[in-house]
């Protein structure tokens, strides 16, 4: 597969992947259950929609601290999308271009949020069974396209061979 090809295609993954994760924030922030502060069951015990903001990073962490999320975030978006431009081939090297394509949808769509949205990241997913934070799609990118880059690195990746001026001959 041609390599621009290959980017076409990753950066049509990458928008429609930010699309879902605008379109569902925006559905269940503009649900009137969900706003007067009610949950939906989506599976009873298992995962319901319950509309939060979240004015810092994962966890809350650097919470009120606009700016400097929205600069990171900024900063982050572009190196990966400029690892995309480098790195992508979803010919030989499917795994990698899934987790920087599931990593730039994810840190763009929370992006947008952090930049447009004076509540903060809005989240609405939230895992009934544990006590585990609200979080969105954007979010469910980031984790899956970490562990994907975790496999990845840790069981696929191969060093390239490194020229030394005794074999470089």
């Amino acid at each position: 597969m041609k390599k621009k090809y290959s980017l076409l295609i990753s950066f049509a993954c990458v928008l429609v992947l930010i699309g879902l994760d605008q379109l569902t924030k925006w559905l269940c922030n503009t649900n009137e259950t969900l706003l007067s502060g009610d949950k939906i069951i989506v599976i009873k015990n298992i995962i319901s929609f319950r509309l939060a903001y979240n004015k810092g990073a994962a966890w809350s962490i650097l919470e009120g601290q606009k700016f400097l999320l929205v600069t990171i975030s900024l900063l982050a978006s572009a190196v990966i999308t400029f690892m995309i431009v480098k790195l992508v081939d979803l010919k030989n090297n499917l795994l990698l271009s899934i987790a920087l394509i599931l990593i730039d949808a994810g840190s763009i769509g929370n992006l947008i949020d952090r930049a447009f949205y004076k509540e903060g990241v809005i989240d609405f997913l939230h895992l009934e069974f544990m006590d585990f934070p609200t979080f969105n799609v954007a979010d469910s990118c980031l984790t899956v396209g970490a562990i994907v880059l975790m496999v990845y690195v840790l069981f696929f990746y191969k060093e390239p061979d490194k020229k030394t001026p005794l074999n470089n001959q």
